[in-house]
């Protein structure tokens, strides 16, 4: 005997219960209540109030005075179905089968159930205390399933064959069984769903052939002549939706190729459709009803809402965390939660107001207000230092809650969120914000988080849906000062490229430090760079506290570009007649004055100090000689303070590829060299990017490799001027950073 488990039963069935119901053939069936509406409107008012409902009880069908839960036995090895009676919550375990996927099937006109007792046999129990009836189906087959009970009347799908069936009604009204196929299904009808109206109608969804063409169909049966009344074409059925059928409608939900779901109506009888509200399902389970002019909708885990059919009203949301729809019209019952209500089952009906409403039944545990009893949040973050982190702090006075924070830049909108589980007896939540925007969505990029203004926003949210949510919202600054090379007013290095085409941009090196395998943001800083022949990360030689450019063109004229925080300002001309320098190094202190100075060899190889002003105007007084023999190096740099004097160094490589380190003295002259070691001719380039890991040493980023495999080579500081560099650590050039192959610059 195969007994077919409705998908939306599936819908909110813990993990035992839901590997138990899942084994068996998936077809799904939308239950509806069959009896007069008076007959609901008298089971409503026998009901006490709401009851306890186990916490692991999820709503399976419903009856006029009571309704179905599945779940697991007590010592959770099996399924158990349990009726649960409206009036005062009293509880009757169902029978079961010996069989693995048997189940209960309600019919949501009265107070039978039909429970399966053999491999043909079924037995309808009256639970208002009348007379049982056995039926045997072996008129059917062995291969029928039941989906249905209405009235007395089991609804059965036989397999005929692969990816064909055909649809029957048993009945017992005396002694005799009675035992009648539905006419006017095709012959290859696959069918997937039945849903079941009050009205005597059933809508059968299906895969067959009609009129010469194959595809998903949507039909009404008539119970009382056992034939199909009306069949049509649904060719973009969601393939994990229900059907719902009423004496005026039927309705269904359609999807796009990217499962966005619409919903769909039509009135009995007429060939024409109402498209109604769309929205993402996601591959969830969509659930529709009608009840009344309305439609009730709602999709797994989240909302359940209603639609007016009369001018489109929409009541959202009736329950929140869906997890299951039972019955039909005036016998609604839906498994989910509200603020006040908590998780459990409710009844969805029409309210004073003409519009449907949620009232509780059963509840699946004791409402305990979600409150907020301590916070700590500072009123200013600093991620100078190594590891430093902003911590947040929540206390609530209860657990088994969700909480979510996210602190969002004012100016840009760029956000850090992180989320915590708080169980059993936990009721504290701590975030160690670390000062990088970062989600636990993509993009997953670690960019440091900009100095200014911030909004945090703190939602903490019952795991159950008893208690409500609560939301807590204020500000932060952050002040993470400034740092050599920083063009993002972040206190963190950033790393400048001018790809082949001119174009300027620069990248976070927190991001490509901490986690270079994801992809890399960039920050467009315009184009036309290609004008330049030489380009220096000069640090801050103006009155404002940002990092700026040097930039020098072809013709030899010098240009600073002012740092603005996260841009660079218009250039301003610093002088002509540098063309005579084949090297020049910039961004350190070498005078002792707290400004980077600039170094520049001319072809005769004498060294020249350009001692900064703080001028933008003049960035650079009078130059002065430092001394000759300079032309053996092939480059400079200035990485800032290697040796602990707290004055600025000099790195120069010689052509052999020898780097050797000139200890500052801070007066502008230098200490005799002393070897850093070989092997570094292979790069061609080496940049003083200043503090990469925030540890208050300077670090050096060196490029090698082909024009279309570049790679950076990051070394880091040691503070011990004796091995001022630790091993390299190597991190490939994303193709984007120089997007037509050539050459970049970075600097």
């Amino acid at each position: 005997m195969k007994h077919v488990d409705p998908a939306g039963r599936r819908l909110a069935i813990a993990a035992t219960v839901a590997l138990a119901v899942t084994a068996g053939t998936a077809v799904t069936t939308a239950p509806a209540l069959a009896a007069p509406p008076a007959q609901v409107a008298g089971a409503v008012e026998e009901q006490a109030g709401p009851f306890p409902l186990g916490t692991e009880q999820s709503l399976h069908s419903s009856g006029v005075d009571g309704f179905v839960t599945v779940g697991v036995t007590d010592d959770g090895t099996d399924l158990a179905y349990r009726w649960h009676r409206f009036a005062d919550g009293a509880v009757t375990p169902l029978p079961r089968d010996a069989e693995p996927d048997s189940r209960p099937v309600t019919d949501p006109g009265s107070n039978r159930v039909a429970v399966p007792t053999g491999p043909t046999m079924y037995r309808i129990l009256d639970m208002a205390g009348g007379a049982s009836v056995d039926v045997d189906t072996r008129s059917v087959g062995t291969k029928a399933g039941l989906r249905q009970l209405a009235g007395d009347t089991l609804v059965m799908v036989r397999q005929d064959g692969p990816q064909r069936a055909s649809l029957h009604l048993v009945a017992k009204p005396a002694a005799t069984v009675v035992h009648r196929q539905v006419s006017g299904l095709p012959a290859d009808a696959d069918i997937s769903r039945v849903a079941y109206s009050p009205d005597g109608v059933l809508a059968v969804q299906y895969r067959g052939t009609a009129g010469g063409t194959t595809g998903q169909r949507l039909a009404v049966v008539d119970l009382t002549t056992a034939k199909v009344v009306e069949d049509r074409a649904v060719p973009r059925f969601y393939s994990n939706g229900s059907v719902a059928v009423s004496a005026t409608h039927l309705a269904w939900p359609e999807a796009d190729s990217h499962n966005n779901v619409t919903l769909v109506t039509a009135a009995r009888g007429a060939s024409s459709t109402t498209r109604r509200t769309a929205f993402p399902a996601e591959g969830r389970a969509v659930r529709v009803s009608l009840l009344g002019d309305w439609l009730v909708y709602g999709t797994s885990e989240k909302d359940l809402s209603a639609l007016s059919l009369a001018d489109g009203t929409t009541v959202t949301p009736l329950l929140g965390k869906l997890q299951e729809v039972a019955g039909a019209e005036g016998g609604l019952l839906a498994q989910g939660s509200t603020p006040t209500g908590g998780k459990g089952v409710y009844r969805i009906g029409i309210g004073a107001a003409g519009r449907p409403v949620a009232t509780v039944v059963a509840t699946n545990g004791v409402t305990t207000p979600t409150t907020v009893l301590t916070q700590q949040v500072p009123a200013t973050a600093d991620f100078r230092g190594a590891g430093s982190k902003a911590v947040l702090r929540w206390t609530y006075g209860r657990s088994d809650v969700w909480v979510n924070l996210e602190v969002t830049h004012t100016l840009s909108g760029r956000t850090w969120s992180q989320g915590r589980t708080l169980k059993g007896t936990q009721t504290e939540a701590v975030f160690d914000w670390d000062g990088t925007f970062y989600r636990y969505e993509a993009p997953y990029n670690r960019t440091a988080a900009y100095n200014g203004a911030y909004t945090w926003k703190m939602t903490v949210d019952s795991m159950s849906g008893i208690g409500g949510k609560v939301v807590r919202s204020g500000n932060l600054q952050v002040d993470s000062g400034v740092a050599a090379h920083d063009y993002s007013d972040s206190g963190s290095p950033d790393l400048l490229f001018r790809d082949g085409s001119g174009r300027l941009a620069s990248y976070d090196v927190r991001q490509f430090i901490e986690d270079p395998r994801h992809d890399w943001e960039r920050t467009e800083r315009g184009g036309g760079w290609q004008i330049y022949d030489r380009l220096l990360s000069a640090g801050n030689l103006d009155a404002t506290p940002y990092s700026d450019v040097v930039a020098r063109d072809k013709a030899g004229v010098l240009w600073l570009y002012s740092g603005t925080g996260h841009s660079l300002a218009k250039p301003v001309r610093i002088g002509a007649g540098w063309g005579a320098y084949d090297r020049l190094a910039a961004g350190s202190d070498l005078t002792g004055d707290g400004r980077p100075d600039l170094l520049a060899t001319d072809r005769s190889g004498v060294l020249w100090l350009y001692k900064a002003t703080g001028s933008a105007a003049k960035p650079f007084a009078p130059r002065t000689r430092i001394g000759g023999g300079w032309n053996e190096y092939n480059l400079l740099t200035l990485p800032g303070d290697l040796g602990g004097a707290k004055a600025g160094d000099l790195l120069a490589r010689d052509g052999a590829g020898v780097l050797w380190l000139y200890l500052g003295k801070g007066d502008g002259t230098f200490a005799p060299r002393t070897r850093v070691g070989g092997g570094w001719g292979g790069y061609a380039q080496i940049v003083n990017i200043g503090d990469t890991d925030r540890d208050g040493r300077a670090d050096l980023i060196a490029e090698s490799g082909t024009q279309r495999d570049p790679w950076l080579h990051v070394y880091k500081g040691t503070g011990n001027w004796k091995a001022p560099f630790g091993a390299a650590r190597k991190i490939g050039i994303p193709s984007y950073a120089s997007p037509d192959g050539a050459r970049t610059v970075i600097f």
